[in-house]
């Protein structure tokens, strides 16, 4: 019985330090916020006020194939942005092109239009927890129209409403078309 004790009682101790040495934060909930995207409203140029959805919209990172948006009417985007060191100013070049599917069409009136964007944003790391890691907030955040080489722009203004990027709960960026 004493044997048997000596084999069973070191067994029940690791088995509960097992059982109660996990712990709720090792497990990160879907529902913490983790790092979050560029939240960008289209608004009417002449009636600043309202939005307005730029139709049939694609949107990708510039010079890659990949599209964040494909051919969405919409008057809203969340578009995710490229960090590598926290402090150090970086830069994210986006192509958005309305009206995709004069691509494929016959009629020579009719034309899609793609203007590109460069957002400049400070990456920041904040701790959330043990499970989740690091997030990255982005401070600093402004926004350029490149219109080199762009006779027809459809991005008539955009503003910076919001500097700094910590949720996805209110909009970043205003783009006026």
């Amino acid at each position: 019985m004493v044997r048997y004790l000596k084999i069973v009682c070191p067994l029940l101790a690791i088995l509960g330090y097992l059982v109660l040495g996990c712990e709720k934060d090792d497990i990160c909930a879907e529902t913490t916020a983790t790092t979050p995207h560029l939240i960008i409203r289209f608004y009417d140029v002449n009636n600043p006020t309202n939005t307005l959805s730029a139709r049939k919209l694609t949107v990708k990172g510039e010079g890659l194939e990949e599209e964040i948006v494909s051919s969405s009417t919409t008057d809203s985007i969340l578009l995710p942005l490229n960090f590598q060191e926290e402090g150090i100013t970086a830069i994210s070049r986006f192509e958005l092109k309305i009206n995709t599917d004069y691509d494929s069409d016959t009629d020579e009136t009719s034309a899609s239009n793609t203007d590109i964007i460069e957002v400049n944003y400070t990456p920041e790391f904040v701790y959330v927890s043990r499970a989740c890691g690091y997030k990255s907030t982005f401070a600093g955040t402004e926004i350029d129209v490149d219109e080199t080489n762009d006779e027809d722009i459809w991005i008539i203004n955009a503003v910076t409403v919001n500097t700094t990027i910590e949720n996805e709960t209110a909009a970043h960026i205003n783009i006026y078309h």
